[in-house]
């Protein structure tokens, strides 16, 4: 069971999420082990991106097109903020794929990815299990049907509705506007800059 929720975050993570935590309202699995299972999966699904991400920096038709002064000016940003950028885009919808590849790309601490992605995951697993998982429970006093049914709205809410607000709030700081870019590479046009020194300085 642990190994076939693992899996399936691979293929479709929010419906990955639903089915364990049904399960878990069902009691056909413990909420530990469903917790675990889901957040080890999502956690290396994200690991696989950032590893997509610093496959594609080898790619010299990406480096000729990279306009190198607005990325070093990027990184630099990124790496004040890493932790909270990686965070906070396990919330936030639309975020997830650009952030992770960006962070392969530019070669940022693969240590501090995977910590930080693997408390996100964790968090984020648990608050949908056990709310979806109580809800359900509460329900199935109606019968079983409901409990399912309403197990599976509340589930498709706290996935879609509940990131959408939080995108809309303004809590999170935002990428700098291109405007900042231009002005954070006009104060490096006196340092030599090249495409082989983007993504390496934090690998680890």
């Amino acid at each position: 069971m642990a190994i076939a929720l693992a899996i399936a975050t691979l293929v479709s993570e929010d419906a990955a999420l639903i089915t364990g935590s049904l399960l878990v309202g069902n009691e056909m699995t413990s909420p530990g082990l469903a917790i675990v299972a889901l957040a080890f999966g999502i956690a290396a699904g994200d690991v696989g991106l950032y590893g997509l991400g610093a496959f594609a920096k080898q790619s010299r038709f990406l480096r000729k097109r990279l306009p190198v002064r607005k990325a070093r000016s990027l990184k630099r940003w990124l790496e004040k903020r890493q932790t909270a950028v990686l965070f906070s885009s396990r919330f936030l919808p639309g975020t997830r794929l650009p952030t992770y590849l960006t962070f392969g790309f530019f070669g940022l601490s693969l240590t501090r990815f995977t910590i930080v992605m693997t408390i996100a995951a964790t968090v984020w697993v648990s608050a949908m299990v056990l709310f979806v998982s109580q809800i359900q429970q509460l329900l199935s006093e109606f019968g079983n049907t409901a409990g399912i049914v309403g197990g599976i709205v509340f589930a498709f809410a706290f996935v879609v509705v509940i990131p959408f607000l939080i995108r809309k709030s303004d809590r999170t700081e935002e990428l700098p506007p291109s405007q900042s870019l231009d002005k954070a590479s006009d104060e490096t046009k006196q340092t030599p800059t090249t495409d082989a020194n983007i993504g390496t300085d934090n690998a680890k």
